[in-house]
Protein backbone atom coordinates (compact mmCIF):
# COMPACT_ATOMS: atom_id res chain seq x y z
CA UNK A 1 0.00 0.00 0.00
CA UNK A 2 2.90 2.33 0.70
CA UNK A 3 4.14 1.86 -2.86
CA UNK A 4 0.72 2.88 -4.19
CA UNK A 5 0.81 6.10 -2.19
CA UNK A 6 4.44 6.75 -3.12
CA UNK A 7 3.55 6.35 -6.80
CA UNK A 8 0.73 8.89 -6.48
CA UNK A 9 2.98 11.39 -4.74
CA UNK A 10 5.70 10.96 -7.36
CA UNK A 11 3.03 11.81 -9.97
CA UNK A 12 2.14 14.94 -7.95
CA UNK A 13 -1.23 13.59 -6.76
CA UNK A 14 -2.62 13.76 -3.24
CA UNK A 15 -5.36 11.17 -2.66
CA UNK A 16 -6.92 13.03 0.32
CA UNK A 17 -9.34 10.21 1.23
CA UNK A 18 -7.26 7.20 2.25
CA UNK A 19 -9.25 4.82 4.43
CA UNK A 20 -9.69 1.04 4.58
CA UNK A 21 -12.77 1.20 2.32
CA UNK A 22 -10.57 2.64 -0.45
CA UNK A 23 -7.98 -0.15 -0.32
CA UNK A 24 -8.70 -3.18 -2.47
CA UNK A 25 -6.89 -6.52 -2.38
CA UNK A 26 -7.20 -8.71 -5.48
CA UNK A 27 -7.42 -12.51 -5.47
CA UNK A 28 -3.78 -12.54 -6.57
CA UNK A 29 -2.79 -10.47 -3.53
CA UNK A 30 -2.24 -7.14 -5.30
CA UNK A 31 -3.17 -4.02 -3.38
CA UNK A 32 -4.97 -1.26 -5.25
CA UNK A 33 -6.30 2.12 -4.23
CA UNK A 34 -9.70 3.34 -5.37
CA UNK A 35 -12.05 6.32 -5.05
CA UNK A 36 -10.05 9.17 -6.47
CA UNK A 37 -13.00 11.57 -6.22
CA UNK A 38 -11.16 13.85 -3.79
CA UNK A 39 -7.69 13.37 -5.29
CA UNK A 40 -5.91 16.50 -6.37
CA UNK A 41 -3.07 16.96 -8.81
CA UNK A 42 -0.46 19.45 -7.69
CA UNK A 43 1.55 20.15 -10.88
CA UNK A 44 4.92 21.82 -11.12
CA UNK A 45 5.91 21.02 -7.56
CA UNK A 46 8.48 18.76 -6.01
CA UNK A 47 6.43 15.72 -4.91
CA UNK A 48 7.92 15.93 -1.43
CA UNK A 49 7.45 19.69 -1.02
CA UNK A 50 3.86 20.16 -2.24
CA UNK A 51 3.25 23.27 -0.19
CA UNK A 52 2.67 26.05 -2.75
CA UNK A 53 -0.86 25.01 -3.69
CA UNK A 54 -3.97 26.05 -1.82
CA UNK A 55 -6.28 23.13 -1.11
CA UNK A 56 -9.88 22.62 -0.08
CA UNK A 57 -10.11 22.33 3.68
CA UNK A 58 -11.74 19.52 5.61
CA UNK A 59 -11.94 16.83 2.90
CA UNK A 60 -11.97 13.07 3.35
CA UNK A 61 -13.10 10.75 6.10
CA UNK A 62 -12.81 12.45 9.50
CA UNK A 63 -11.64 9.22 11.18
CA UNK A 64 -8.56 9.08 8.95
CA UNK A 65 -8.06 12.80 8.33
CA UNK A 66 -4.86 14.54 9.38
CA UNK A 67 -5.39 17.56 11.66
CA UNK A 68 -3.83 19.94 9.12
CA UNK A 69 -6.41 18.84 6.51
CA UNK A 70 -8.91 21.00 8.39
CA UNK A 71 -7.10 24.02 6.95
CA UNK A 72 -6.31 24.82 3.33
CA UNK A 73 -2.54 24.76 3.96
CA UNK A 74 -1.45 21.12 3.77
CA UNK A 75 0.56 18.83 1.53
CA UNK A 76 0.98 15.16 0.65
CA UNK A 77 1.75 14.30 4.27
CA UNK A 78 -1.98 14.11 4.99
CA UNK A 79 -1.93 10.86 2.98
CA UNK A 80 0.97 9.56 5.09
CA UNK A 81 -1.01 10.34 8.25
CA UNK A 82 -4.03 8.42 6.94
CA UNK A 83 -1.79 5.56 5.87
CA UNK A 84 -0.29 5.33 9.36
CA UNK A 85 -3.76 5.10 10.92
CA UNK A 86 -4.69 2.32 8.50
CA UNK A 87 -1.45 0.49 9.38
CA UNK A 88 -2.11 0.90 13.09
CA UNK A 89 -5.56 -0.59 12.61
CA UNK A 90 -4.15 -3.53 10.62
CA UNK A 91 -1.60 -4.31 13.33
CA UNK A 92 -4.07 -3.88 16.17
CA UNK A 93 -2.77 -0.69 17.75
CA UNK A 94 -5.24 1.49 19.58
CA UNK A 95 -5.00 4.74 17.64
CA UNK A 96 -6.15 6.67 20.71
CA UNK A 97 -3.00 5.45 22.49
CA UNK A 98 -0.91 6.61 19.53
CA UNK A 99 -2.50 10.06 19.66
CA UNK A 100 -1.86 10.25 23.41
CA UNK A 101 1.84 9.46 22.89
CA UNK A 102 1.77 6.07 24.64
CA UNK A 103 4.10 4.53 22.02
CA UNK A 104 6.74 7.32 22.12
Amino acid sequence: MTKCVQYLHEKHIIHRDLKPDNVLITCEGYIKLCDFGLAKEVPNCDPFLMTKAIHTADVGNLSYQAPEAQTNDYNHLIDIYSLSLIGAQIFGFDTNDIMDGKYN
